[in-house]
């Protein structure tokens, strides 16, 4: 790679809430893969195996710094520094030694038996959203489905009853504006939401210890007391991450998958006539995480001066590892900008991101797109989406709309 001025300029902030920034980004790798981006002071990853090597490059940390508390008003400051402190214990942003401990409470639970057994249940679920649901007409799909069908299942996951999901789903879209955005100017929505999750849990989890039960929560208490090697402050702040993340990426999938196949009839009458072949239906989930998937971009920091591609990057600036556009390189995937549901190599993708920050969710919304898809399809003969599309969330790190309309028929199937 040369060093020489790229003809192509972007900015990140730019293109995080456009409904299709593809184009953009597989130009990037064509033209300056490593891209230094002078709006985002940010450095953006567009290729397939340098996203995927960046993953495992531990030039590059996943800790986020965070702005001083004496930039805010004093008020604020204890709830912000009770934000910094909580974020710091997320596993996701974690660095080792305290990642693979943390990680190893977390697999207690999110074991694939347990993660397998809830399958019965989210089919329960899935069959009560879609009883509810009219047969005809126009429904917004995000409000009706995606989001309290994970909202649900996380909810029984964890152990949180029902009730607190319209609270969840507040506190996750302002956890959610926080880390997909820059400035001290949008800290202040995730920081009073992990307040008054960290209220609540605090609450919750005195309470399962009183009197416990058989929900992940319960496994999760019971490990952090019986090897003590997790502090309180810890637990919760992880389970702050479950409810928030187990439910937003799956949330996303759904209705950009869906949208997906709408867009690509073809490859729905194909998926529709194979709704009881396991394997067709898993690989439609794939090529939908691949094509179309929640995740948008994850942040690093370089740890250290290094040199990538030609370029010179330095010690604390920020790295962008795209995957949405890892996941439409050519260098990868043979014609990347076709969706196919028989494609061979989908689960290739970098949808969940890779290495040891690999997403502990993944298998979850796997499972939930799997059960999710047929009987929605059974059910509705027809789906289409209305003429004026929702604009995307303005979010750097996720992909999805706020709401998404949905046209229903049980008639001719389309």
């Amino acid at each position: 790679m040369s060093t020489a001025e790229p003809t192509i300029q972007v900015n990140p902030d730019d293109i995080a809430g456009m409904a299709d920034a593809v184009p953009i980004l597989c130009r990037l790798q064509d033209e300056d893969p490593v891209h230094w981006s002078p709006d985002g002071k940010a450095w953006m990853i567009t290729r397939y195996d340098d996203v995927r090597a960046g993953f495992h490059d531990r030039r590059l940390g996943v800790s986020r710094p965070m702005p001083p508390a004496e930039l805010f008003e004093p008020e604020f400051r204890d709830t912000y520094r009770a934000y910094a402190s909580s974020l710091k214990t997320w596993m996701v942003i974690a660095e080792p030694p305290d990642h693979p401990r943390l990680r190893k409470l977390a697999n207690r639970g999110l074991t694939p038996t347990a993660i397998e057994g809830l399958r019965p249940q989210i089919a329960e679920l899935v069959d009560d959203l879609l009883a509810a649901m009219p047969d005809t007409g126009d429904v917004d799909f995000v409000k009706a489905f995606a989001y309290p069908l994970p909202a649900s299942v996380i909810a029984l996951l964890i152990g949180v009853p029902k009730s607190v999901l319209k609270d969840l789903h507040r506190w996750s879209d302002d956890i959610a504006k926080g880390l997909g955005a820059a400035g001290e100017d949008i800290i202040r929505p995730p920081a009073y939401a992990a307040a008054e999750m960290t209220a609540y849990l605090t609450e919750f989890i005195a309470e399962r210890r009183k009197n416990p039960q058989d929900a992940i929560i319960d496994l999760l208490i019971a490990a952090r007391d019986d090897d003590d090697t997790v502090t309180t402050e810890e637990l919760i702040g992880n389970l702050i991450l479950f409810l928030f993340a187990g439910h937003e990426t799956t949330m996303n999938l759904l209705s950009n998958g869906l949208r997906t196949l709408i867009r690509h009839p073809e490859q729905m009458a194909d998926l529709r006539r194979n709704l009881d072949d396991p394997e067709v239906v898993a690989g439609a989930v794939e090529e939908i995480l691949r094509y179309d998937g929640a995740l948008f971009m994850l942040t690093r920091f370089a740890a250290e001066d290094f040199e990538w591609h030609g370029r010179r990057i330095s010690k604390g600036q920020k790295v962008y590892l795209y995957c949405l556009a890892a996941n439409h390189d050519v260098r990868k995937f043979d014609d990347p900008g076709r969706f196919d549901i028989r494609r061979t190599d989908s689960k290739q993708h970098l949808a969940f991101g890779y290495g040891p920050h690999f997403c502990l969710g993944g298998p979850l919304a796997r499972l939930e797109m799997e059960v999710a898809l047929p009987p929605l399809l059974r059910r509705y003969a027809a789906l289409s989406l209305p003429a004026g599309d929702v604009p995307w969330r303005n979010n750097m790190t996720l992909r999805g709309q706020p709401s998404m309309q949905l046209r229903l028929s049980k008639g001719v199937r389309t």
